[in-house]
């Protein structure tokens, strides 16, 4: 049982680190100059990281593992309150992002611009959609508080905790002065009904 964790553990780094090579603009730069038709890596990349993400949940969910906490019914009630709402605020991020995420705007046009998003949920948090990914997770654990469960949550808030600096860093390039502002007005995770009448 301890090797299956060990394995597990070892998969979701794999996934983490593939996930931000893949994704990183020198490796981009590089694939950019390999192959003919660009516009296609993007679909090619989430597809590939759709199905690894899929067979490492699967592995997860089938493998021995070890209940850490007894459940008692406030327990149960944060948990589903945290998850349900973990996955609202990701719906509507995905559905906003939809285009981008699934590497589909790519192949309608290569050459797009990005706009700094502050409106909707971007009034209130930078990053709504990690806070529903945490927000998620970490309810789900609540509902099921296994060892491999909690072996996952705690590398992947570790990852997205590093990438929101990295993604951080990359905005104030892309965005400069416009982005330090929003910075300033509006908290990164921990939503403030403040920053909505400011932006």
């Amino acid at each position: 049982m301890i090797l299956d964790h060990i394995i597990l553990a070892t998969l979701w780094l794999v996934y983490c680190v593939l996930h931000s090579v893949l994704a990183s603009p020198p490796f981009k730069k590089w694939i950019r100059q390999k192959i003919k038709d660009y516009k296609w890596y993007r679909l090619w990349y989430t597809l590939f990281a759709f199905v690894f993400l899929s067979a490492l949940v699967y592995y997860q969910a089938s493998m021995p593992t070890v209940r850490l906490l007894l459940i008692n019914d406030f327990i149960l009630i944060a948990g589903f309150i945290f998850s349900f709402s973990g996955i609202i605020l990701m719906v509507i991020c995905i559905g906003k992002y939809f285009m981008s995420i699934s590497g589909l705007r790519s192949l309608v046009t290569e050459n797009f611009s990005n706009e700094l998003q502050i409106t909707g949920i971007h009034r209130f948090v930078r990053h709504p959609l990690y806070l529903g990914t945490f927000a998620f997770i970490w309810g789900l654990f609540l509902l099921i508080p296994n060892l491999s469960l909690l072996i996952a949550d705690i590398i992947i808030t570790a990852y997205t905790i590093i990438g929101i600096r990295l993604e951080e860093a990359k905005l104030i390039a892309e965005f400069g002065e416009d982005y330090r502002q929003y910075q300033k007005r509006v908290p990164s995770l921990i939503p403030s009904l403040k920053s909505k009448r400011e932006v």
